[in-house]
């Protein structure tokens, strides 16, 4: 049976974040983004250590562009983590406390985090306009530092976006039963 592209990758999305209603095609992009830099930057460390070793000349700008990649990667994932909930959470006292308190904890948790993302990303978009006003670029490639560095601010801003909206829905959803 021919299942058209469409099909198969609402299939595949539905499958790893089914439960995040419309966010998971925000959660699959940013993923499919930092697999892509992933490759990239897999490509790139190769060429450049064959290039080393094979030729006797590197690929220039290669730490660099390894940074930037790096960024990209982890700063893609903040948000899909908190979207999934797949921070690392310890548990110890979740079944002998009663469902409300746990409910008041990840508000107060995820509202005074989700504001202390907000503060970050102000702090971060403020430096990306200055690096933008300084014409700052990188050492080799001379690439403008600041559109990854108003890219961090984006992702850090949709951080405290979802952390706001899970302690707003904290509020209101009742703790899932552990099975």
């Amino acid at each position: 049976m021919y299942r058209s592209p469409y099909e198969w990758l609402t299939t595949a999305v539905n499958q790893h974040h089914g439960d995040l209603g419309l966010a998971k095609w925000l959660a699959f992009l940013l993923e499919a983004v930092s697999a892509v830099m992933l490759f990239a930057l897999m490509v790139l460390t190769c060429s450049d250590v064959i290039g080393r070793y094979v030729f006797s000349n590197s690929i220039n700008g290669t730490t660099e562009l390894t940074e930037l990649a790096l960024g990209i990667i982890v700063f893609c994932q903040i948000p899909v983590v908190t979207l999934t909930g797949a921070h690392v959470v310890v548990d110890i006292l979740d079944r002998v406390l009663p469902d409300w308190f746990a409910n008041a904890c990840s508000f107060i948790m995820s509202l005074s985090i989700g504001i202390g993302c907000i503060f970050v990303a102000d702090r971060i978009w403020f430096q990306a306009l200055r690096s933008l006003r300084r014409g700052v670029v990188t050492e080799f490639l001379l690439i403008p530092v600041s559109y990854f560095v108003q890219f961090i601010a984006i992702m850090m801003y949709l951080t405290a976006a979802i952390l706001i909206y899970k302690a707003i829905t904290s509020l209101f959803c009742r703790k899932k039963e552990a099975a």
